[in-house]
């Protein structure tokens, strides 16, 4: 898919961050129309009207992606209304923070519904039109984190991005079969407001002040929303972002007896940093 002018391409969590700057960048991309979706209809309807002021035709579709019958509606309002979807970019998420033995079964079901199930949910909609036109593409946005994990205290988020990798990698070999191609796009850090709206768990909430250090280094949503584009268009699988990122990659991939004794001390050292900040059960 070398070429996405007139490309009909539905975005999830397209009202703000990677979302809204994916969405932007398939515009600018000549991509037309532009599905796009998200809880926060303020943030969309904002998102839509920038895609607007580039002459492309929009459907602002409000709505929860863990829902699977909002997510039905919405598909079925896009093929009767264009005919056609030809991208798929699942960006949509959530974050949490907090110690494993801290976090409610409510916390897990949350992130997963959004990150995971939310990705299940556009696939079982969109995918069974890809593969009757024999055509399509697919974009599942996970995150570094679902390759490797660089940072304890985020295990329900872990648990959802390493299950769309495992997803992603099984629908590569899967869609080949019917002309439909999958990336699975792997950010490292990027500047959005995930760290700030996540909800905290068994912290205090002056445990934000370290969001600086997390967001050190970290790519704008521009620039990521340009590289999820170029993935489609050059039909590549697994794409990471952010140099340090990159690295570590590479050290868990290659060097694992390395890998596992240096993490094993950066969570002892994570854990005595955090411990001030701990709320006793």
């Amino acid at each position: 898919m070398k070429d996405l002018a007139d490309k009909a391409v539905l975005v999830t969590g397209a009202a703000k961050g990677i979302g809204r700057a994916t969405a932007l960048a398939f515009a600018q991309e000549g991509s037309n129309p532009l599905i796009i979706t998200d809880i926060d209809a303020k943030g969309l309807e904002e998102t839509a009207d920038r895609i607007r002021a580039m002459h492309r035709d929009v459907l602002a579709s409000p709505g929860d992606i863990s829902d699977p019958e909002a997510v039905g509606r919405m598909v079925e309002e896009a093929l009767q209304r264009y005919g056609r979807i030809d991208v798929l970019a699942n960006v949509a998420g959530i974050g949490i923070l907090g110690p494993v033995e801290d976090f409610a079964l409510s916390d897990w079901r949350r992130v997963i519904d959004v990150n995971l199930w939310g990705v299940i949910n556009t696939i079982h909609a969109v995918y069974p039109h890809m593969v009757e036109r024999k055509s399509g593409h697919i974009v599942n946005v996970s995150s570094t984190d679902g390759l490797f994990v660089s940072w304890i205290y985020s295990a329900p988020y872990c648990a959802s991005k390493f299950g769309i990798v495992g997803i992603s990698e099984e629908l590569l070999f899967e869609g080949s079969l019917h002309g439909i191609g999958v990336t699975c796009f792997c950010p490292g850090a990027v500047g959005t407001t995930i760290f700030e709206t996540s909800p905290i768990v068994g912290f205090s909430e002056e445990v934000r002040k370290l969001q600086s250090i997390l967001a050190r280094g970290a790519d704008p949503p521009e620039v990521v929303g340009k590289k999820i584009v170029e993935a489609v268009k050059k039909d590549r699988f697994i794409v990471t972002t952010t140099f340090s990122y990159q690295l570590e990659y590479l050290l868990r991939k290659h060097l694992p007896f390395l890998w596992f004794p240096i993490m094993r001390l950066q969570a002892r050292l994570f854990g005595r940093i955090l411990r001030k900040y701990r709320i006793k059960r």
